[in-house]
């Protein structure tokens, strides 16, 4: 950064001005990202940012070996079955996010799970709802063999190598076979997520022997984890290909877990994953001078897109960070975006969903004059302060503040490389530790994938034999500029990813924050998740300042603040920004979470 005021020279009137104005311009700023916690991560060969520093450092080591950005986040993603258990894993089901400098081209990867075809309904039981602590509310089941969606991750993760790495399986497999051969240490937020998810994985005999220390009590700090059965089985598949997992040995010992433990995922629905798993085109916006990347549906990412396009209609610069005006047509955007999501996103292939329509000029025109028509109303009908009473803390998100933040189950990592190649992934289980099952003796534990799904019939994302889930997880940001990409970025937190991530793209876009700063800056999310719309309450971190808070609920805003200044329950964002002029890689990575970036 140049000198703004060199000492040699005389402090002027001009000068003394300049000083002014910049420092009250700071203001704000530091306003929104002084308790960062943490700098940057700076390289000009590569950068990886995750979720959890083991998971970075498995991408850094391949990017030192020579391997590119799309080898680094396999590896990464690999890793995390051991770092984050919880979170995603070879049974989970995912999205990529990829721009591929050699072909000047943005690509979507879609491994995000799909109905088995042998779904029955009727088998569906109303007594096996476990809360994943996401406020999530699904209408199927939430754990068990029964829930899980069809994999997709593995066939995801080979797709990418085989058509943009460099490197093979076993290759990008090591970090993730060494850490679940050889253990891994649990740090504290490994010791809060296990803590609450016991009960996901204690009835299922093969998890508990697994998860739990001697298949009954959560790991703690000062232990290692391990889990041999799935460093037996990635080794295989680096050994023999993703063939053994989708339609050899692993796959018949999979399916006839399945078939003996009650659940519907068969030889025939694994066997058809790699032919699913294909690159298609993103969806794209402009905003403000940036053409913007997210993924077409059956990923959610179009109600991001909507966001940003409706935000792009105001001044938010002269609004001013976390101010009261940005947050009021904020909430609103969201609150009106989220319900086109809820009705009109699933499957391509059995709904039709209407993307143009939905980002047109015309129609965001319209939803935007009714954000400002709903903050005009809030405005003209505030409260007096004193009359707030209740609502400045409302009931936290679940009755326990302390555990809900430690049940999220969704990860997102990113990646760059000294070639140019730009690579997000987003990467779920659906619910701490997936649906709690583990099939046979392979180590793997399943996705909660259809819970996220609806039994009413003749909604986008009903339940139905064959069918791709709706996700929330379909939803991360390349930013290009000069048809280079400028900006990555992507969340897990449920349908707070929808709202988290567009947060963190205009902190960067808007106000001018560093990566690092923009993640760490205070967020909020409705508590939108299925069947809680139209969204009521919100979660808000208390680092946005108290008049501003008590400002928007004299407007009628339900403020939940009971999780304090720093919440999960808001994102884990992982992000990275690239100044192509100097070369430089700029790593974000939440401090919410064990979030790490590293460069190089």
């Amino acid at each position: 950064m140049s000198e703004l005021f060199p000492v040699s020279k005389k402090l002027t009137p001009g000068l003394l001005l300049g000083l002014i104005l910049w420092i009250l311009c700071l203001s704000a700023y530091g306003q929104a990202a002084k308790q960062s916690l943490r700098p940057m991560a700076a390289g000009k060969q590569g950068m990886v940012a995750t979720a959890n520093p083991l998971a970075t450092l498995a991408g850094q080591k391949v990017l030192m070996k020579g391997g590119n950005a799309i080898d680094a986040i396999v590896a990464s993603a690999a890793a995390l079955n051991a770092v984050e258990p919880y979170m995603s894993g070879t049974g989970g089901v995912g999205y990529m996010l990829l721009y591929s400098a050699k072909e000047n081209k943005v690509r979507s990867l879609v491994f995000g799970g799909w109905v088995p075809e042998t779904f029955k309904a009727t088998m569906m039981a109303s007594d096996t709802k476990l809360a994943d602590g996401a406020g999530h509310g699904g209408t199927l089941e939430t754990v068990g063999p029964r829930a899980p969606a069809v994999p997709g991750n593995l066939a995801g993760w080979n797709r990418a190598l085989e058509d943009y790495g460099t490197m093979s399986l076993a290759e990008v497999f090591e970090s993730a076979i060494d850490y679940l051969e050889n253990g891994v240490p649990i740090t504290e937020m490994d010791q809060a997520m296990w803590a609450v998810t016991v009960d996901r994985v204690i009835n299922y005999p093969e998890s508990a022997a697994i998860f739990l220390k001697n298949g009954k009590d959560p790991y703690v700090i000062g232990d290692t984890f391990t889990n041999k059965p799935l460093a037996h089985t990635m080794r295989r598949i680096a050994k023999e290909g993703i063939e053994v997992f989708y339609q050899g040995d692993i796959a018949r010992q999979i399916a006839e877990a399945f078939k003996q433990d009650g659940g519907f995922i068969t030889e025939k629905d694994l066997a058809a994953v790699p032919g699913k798993v294909q690159w298609v085109d993103p969806i794209s916006i402009q905003y403000r001078g940036y053409t913007v990347y997210n993924h077409p549906p059956p990923g959610m990412g179009i109600q991001q897109m909507q966001t940003l396009k409706i935000m792009e209609g105001f001044d938010l610069a002269a609004m001013g960070h976390n101010s009261v005006d940005y947050l009021a047509h904020l909430f609103e955007t969201i609150k009106l975006c989220r319900l086109d999501t809820d009705q009109y996103v699933g499957d391509p292939d059995f709904v039709e969903v209407p993307v143009d329509r939905l980002l047109s000029d015309q129609y965001l025109d319209g939803q935007r004059k009714k954000v400002v028509d709903r903050v005009k109303q809030r405005k003209a009908s505030m409260k007096k302060k004193g009359d707030l009473g209740s609502m400045i803390n409302t009931l936290p998100y679940t009755q326990d503040a302390n555990h809900n933040q430690f049940k999220f189950s969704t990860t997102s990592l990113s990646a760059t490389d000294q070639w140019g190649n730009a690579v997000v992934i987003t990467q779920t289980h659906g619910g701490g530790f997936g649906s709690g099952y583990v099939a046979g003796k392979t180590g793997l534990v399943f996705n909660n994938g259809m819970d996220w799904m609806t039994l009413e019939p003749g909604r986008a994302n009903s339940v139905a034999p064959g069918k791709a889930v709706a996700w929330c997880v379909g939803s991360m940001f390349q930013f290009h500029k000069d048809g280079k990409p400028q900006f990555i970025v992507g969340s897990p937190g449920s349908f707070g990813i929808l709202q988290s991530v567009p947060q963190v793209a205009m902190n960067v876009i808007d106000f001018d924050m560093n990566i690092q700063n923009a993640i760490s800056a205070p967020r909020f999310r409705w508590k939108d998740e299925l069947g809680a719309l139209p969204a009521k309450e919100l979660i808000i971190e208390t680092r946005v300042p108290e008049e501003v808070r008590k400002t928007l609920q004299a407007m009628g805003y339900v403020l939940d603040t009971s999780l304090g200044e720093w919440t999960m329950t808001v994102g884990g964002v992982q992000g990275i920004t690239i100044d192509h002029q100097s070369g430089w890689k700029m790593g974000g990575a939440d401090p919410r979470r064990n979030g790490y970036a590293m460069g190089f």
